[in-house]
């Protein structure tokens, strides 16, 4: 199919859909922003979950904005797309006879701020009866007082947010479909531009899924750990041990005292191994966490040309296009004669051969992404000549 040189329409109605997806993406962060809200201080106050928080928070924050600056992305491409097409029906307006007098400027979408929530760090979960009978044997540790509910919570609203961004993206599938037809000077620097975009997106995603990961971690660490203090702490009571504690401060004198506060210090040190071990998971979740809040800011750092760009044409004042290239896809791969053109996903041209083999055009680097049959990444490869150019990598999934 021959090239459309150009049609206005077209890029009407994709700066229509950029529009809806930009709103759509909106509610997204806004309901996350919400629920972080609503279940703040629920990491707990206990060195632990403060340690756990002061990674989390911070990452959070990072991530929300992140998103924000996903959502000013779309508006941004529907102000860029809406004024490229004013600027070709103008064009053709002006070479009517007599000339046709030209439209206004098209409405651009204001910028979104991000959403303000609480922070993780709190807790006020209640320690079990005869908590306070040990406490004296603790070394230091007191309760963790993280809401687990609550953890979970803002775990499944970070998954549910990394969802709503992918079907967000996916929805500019058809637009990218329509826009690869048109044949003029700047589509070229609009396609790199959708691109960035939509890699960008999908890589806040990946942090959201991370993010949601370590919610999940830790309300099932403070979880197992209250279930396995209240089982020590339970069982001394009910035998006597802790209780008997108390009885001997009124009744039988200093002997029974030392001889309960023995038995004290054999659960206290139990215990003290139950929050060793949250200790242990506060200390190892930070660094991933950390590195989530940093890889969503890292992602959308590609996009502030484009945030920053004039709506008066698209390849105006976009800065930094250059540095982004994007390389339309093949109809074929000569370098793989057995790979037949399959559905497209997530926007990528993709084909699937006689093994079951899955390759995807990466519109960024010219070349296929080879997947195996069970979506195992095995390299890039020059579509051409099947020269593998890039060695395998485990973290690259399939349509991402």
């Amino acid at each position: 199919m021959a090239p459309i040189t150009m049609d206005p329409d077209i890029l009407t109605g994709a700066a229509t859909q950029y529009e809806t997806v930009r709103n759509s993406a909106d509610n997204v962060i806004r309901s996350l922003a919400s629920t972080l809200h609503t279940n703040w201080g629920c990491a707990g106050t206990d060195s632990a979950g403060a340690e756990w928080a002061a990674s989390y928070d911070p990452a959070a924050f990072e991530a929300v904005a992140a998103g924000t600056n996903i959502v000013n992305a779309f508006g941004k491409l529907h102000d860029l797309l809406a004024a490229t097409g004013v600027n070709h029906a103008n064009t053709e307006r002006s070479n009517t006879i007599p000339p046709e007098p030209p439209d206004g400027p098209p409405p651009q979408l204001p910028p979104v701020s991000a959403p303000t929530f609480y922070g993780a760090y709190g807790g006020d979960t209640d320690a079990p009866l005869g908590w306070e009978l040990i406490t004296a044997w603790l070394q230091g540790h007191t309760w963790p007082n993280g809401d687990p509910d609550k953890l979970q919570t803002l775990g499944k609203a970070w998954r549910t947010a990394a969802t709503g961004l992918r079907d967000a993206n996916d929805a500019t599938g058809t637009t990218w479909v329509t826009l690869e037809e048109l044949a003029s000077d700047e589509m070229p620097q609009v396609l790199a531009q959708l691109d960035n975009v939509f890699v960008s997106t999908n890589y806040v995603a990946d942090q959201y899924d991370t993010l949601a990961a370590a919610c999940d971690e830790w309300a099932q660490t403070i979880e197992e750990a209250h279930r396995k203090i209240f089982d020590l702490v339970g069982k001394a009571i009910i035998i006597g041990a802790v209780a008997g504690a108390v009885t001997a401060l009124f009744t039988l004198g200093t002997g029974t005292v030392a001889a309960a506060g023995a038995t004290g210090s054999v659960i206290a040190a139990s215990v003290v191994g139950v929050l060793g071990a949250v200790d242990s998971v506060a200390v190892a979740a930070v660094g991933a966490v950390a590195a989530a809040g940093a890889a969503a800011v890292g992602a959308v750092n590609e996009l502030q040309p484009l945030l920053e760009a004039s709506p008066t044409t698209f390849n105006a004042n976009t800065g930094g296009g250059n540095s982004h290239h994007y390389y339309p896809a093949p109809k074929n791969l000569p370098g793989f004669p057995n790979a037949k053109p399959a559905k497209s996903m997530n926007g990528r041209k993709r084909w699937i051969d006689d093994k079951g083999s899955i390759y995807e055009w990466d519109s960024r680097h010219g070349a296929v992404e080879k997947y195996s049959r069970n979506g195992r990444h095995l390299g890039e490869y020059d579509a051409d000549t099947s020269t593998q150019t890039k060695p395998a990598d485990p973290t690259r999934r399939a349509g991402r």
